[in-house]
């Protein structure tokens, strides 16, 4: 794991550098092709950003079969590799004289190289959050970090070498500083080997094809498709909203304040860093989309101050942070919802669908400044209107994402929930899923919640279910499936209920012990029938057993009395849920309901001594049946 976390941080090292290489040899172009006058200064962020972009459209198809056939490590050194040689043989070629549009054309050229590390290099993630044992939107967000402050740090270093009169080697300062980031990502690319990465080895016709067969698996999955357009919309914003903003502040003009451009360039880029590592410091990968619709609505404030102060230093921290916190959810989310087979061709379409989008923002912002029907103030409006439906969209779909976020904030300085034991990275992400605990707190649902990286679908008995006051989040928000309080009945209808859950693909969790522990020993009470009766009908559907420490004794629990009363409020309380790996159970097993509840209460007092402590006899867990 050590040795993983350091091959991180070389991957870290080397894609910091391609980025700043890439933006600074942008920003050179940009101010190659600004020098021509005030007009074309305005729309010169516009004109370059497509030739910048359109390798990662365009090449996409090469881009995908290379990351998803060859070793990645061998990709991203390759790629690097090409920059160096395409961007050196443009400094000797046109220095500082050349025409602006040759130096577009010599930019797409570069960014073919640009294209194909990037995708590999977003590709290899997966792989490298399972090596480091991290969760995926860490990793991604620690890559964002760095990322963000490439972006930043080669637009500033692209300005100020650009000043520089100094031409070491024949080169102009800004491709000499291009240069030598090129060969610091390739040799810091060299560690960059994760063995859990997976290969795809075909001849070269079928890989093509093989392009566009995992293009319609990418589409026709819900989750995927989702991740994609919502990012690639995203990006587009945040791409458009950068040059409008440029453009409202006149820095980019031959008269332009530089410093404040500098300044601003500069807390955009802290404010991304810091909120692409606020996203990724949670680690759970469902729960970190519920971050998207705060992003969403910081954005457009932003948006909105800078189009009525017509400043770029205020609003650009706030600007960075809130894309941050909207960019690293969505990356994660897309990566995962990604076979492991079809990586690199999966990011290779998602950067072709991002720059598509964006090179269709530029084209439409280009020529509405071009032919000045829209100034750079009204363009900056045009693009706060978009965010306000994008913001809109994101608080609708991922309403009930956002709560569960919000009630973990809410309770995060009381509990320290930690997710442990040999299932936890084994979770299955999509298909049917039943997860049952020990039961002990009211709080266990929220516990399991933080830990599960799926949405969970709680069997909740009436007597919380139908309270006053919470009953209408139970049954709309969280959409429990309510089961009656009752030691006898003829009917069941929760058990079609959750049954009905589970053909959609979805994850039904439930406490089958049915009531709250009141005994401070270890224990679980007999199981109910009900969670035969659903793997019955349904028996091939994995089963997730956990055990939930340290929920006995807090706030919410029957120790020394009722729940919360004669206890003190808990604060950073350490909960440990133990999760077992999951099962589909034997038929001979499910054959008969004793044995079945038997087998579970059993995997549950087993999940306890995965965190290391004594495993109770299930004998002494009987005697707890009448409480």
């Amino acid at each position: 794991m050590r040795d993983a976390r350091l091959r991180l941080a070389a991957l870290w090292l080397s894609q910091t550098a391609r980025v700043l290489a890439d933006n600074c040899l942008r920003m050179f172009v940009i101010l190659q092709v600004a020098r021509a006058g005030a007009h074309e200064a305005q729309a010169a962020w516009y004109q370059v950003t497509p030739f910048f972009i359109l390798p990662f459209l365009l090449l996409a198809p090469i881009t995908g079969p290379l990351g998803n056939g060859l070793p990645k490590r061998w990709v991203l050194l390759g790629a690097s590799g090409f920059c160096l040689i395409v961007t050196g043989f443009l400094g000797l070629t046109l220095g500082t004289e050349g025409d602006a549009w040759l130096w577009c054309v010599g930019l797409l050229a570069t960014m073919a190289g640009g294209a194909l590390y990037s995708a590999t290099r977003y590709a290899l993630l997966p792989a490298v959050a399972v090596d480091a044992h991290l969760p995926l939107s860490t990793v991604n967000g620690w890559i964002e970090m760095g990322g963000a402050a490439g972006v930043v740090g080669g637009l500033l270093l692209g300005v100020e070498a650009s000043k520089a009169p100094w031409r070491p080697w024949g080169f102009p300062c800004a491709i000499a500083v291009v240069l030598g980031l090129d060969l610091l990502s390739m040799l810091a690319a060299w560690p960059a080997r994760f063995p859990s990465d997976i290969c795809r080895p075909e001849p070269w016709g079928l890989a093509i094809a093989g392009f566009f067969r995992d293009a319609r698996r990418v589409f026709h999955d819900a989750e995927a498709r989702a991740s994609l357009w919502g990012l690639a919309g995203f990006v587009a914003l945040v791409v458009a909203g950068a040059g409008a903003l440029l453009g409202v502040s006149g820095a980019v003009t031959p008269e332009g304040d530089r410093e404040a451009l500098a300044r601003s360039l500069l807390l955009l880029g802290v404010g991304t860093a810091v909120g692409s590592l606020a996203a990724g410091w949670q680690g759970n990968p469902r729960r970190s989309l519920g971050l998207i619709p705060f992003g969403a609505t910081g954005m457009v404030l932003a948006l909105a101050w800078s189009g009525l102060t017509h400043h770029l230093v205020g609003p650009s921290l706030m600007l960075g942070f809130m894309a941050g916190l909207t960019n690293v959810p969505l990356r994660a989310s897309y990566q995962r919802s990604i076979p492991a087979d079809a990586r690199g061709n999966g990011l290779a379409i998602s950067n072709a669908v991002n720059y598509l989008l964006i090179v269709g923002a530029m084209v439409l912002l280009f020529l509405l400044s071009r032919h000045e029907w829209l100034n750079p103030a009204g363009q900056v409006w045009l693009l706060t209107a978009v965010a306000i439906a994008g913001c809109g969209a994101a608080w609708a779909f991922l309403f009930r994402i956002t709560v569960d976020q919000c009630l973990e904030m809410i309770f995060w300085p009381m509990y320290r929930v930690r997710g442990r034991g040999p299932g936890a990275q084994e979770v299955p992400m999509r298909g049917p899923l039943l997860v049952i605990a020990n039961h002990a707190a009211w709080f266990d649902p929220l516990y399991m919640g933080k830990v599960m990286p799926r949405r969970l679908i709680p069997m909740m008995t009436s007597d919380y279910y139908d309270r006053p006051g919470v009953h209408f989040w139970f049954a709309y928000i969280f959409q429990a499936i309510r089961v009656q309080s009752s030691r006898y009945r003829r009917e069941a209808p929760e058990i079609a209920e959750a049954i009905a859950v589970l053909d959609r693909g979805g994850c039904v969790s439930l406490f089958p012990e049915g009531w709250l522990r009141r005994d401070p020993a270890p224990s679980v009470r007999k199981f109910g029938h009900g969670v035969w009766l659903i793997l019955r009908e349904r028996p091939g559907t994995p089963v997730v057993v956990c055990w939930i420490e340290g929920n006995y004794g807090s706030y919410t629990s029957y120790y020394n009395g009722k729940p919360t009363q004669n206890k003190k409020l808990d604060w950073w309380r350490p909960i440990d849920v133990a999760i077992r790996p999951p099962e589909v159970l034997p038929a001979d097993v499910l054959a008969d309901a004793k044995r079945t509840r038997t087998y579970l209460m059993e995997a549950c007092l087993r999940a306890r001594g995965d965190l290391g402590l004594e495993v109770p006899r299930l004998d002494a867990g009987k005697q707890k049946e009448d409480g």
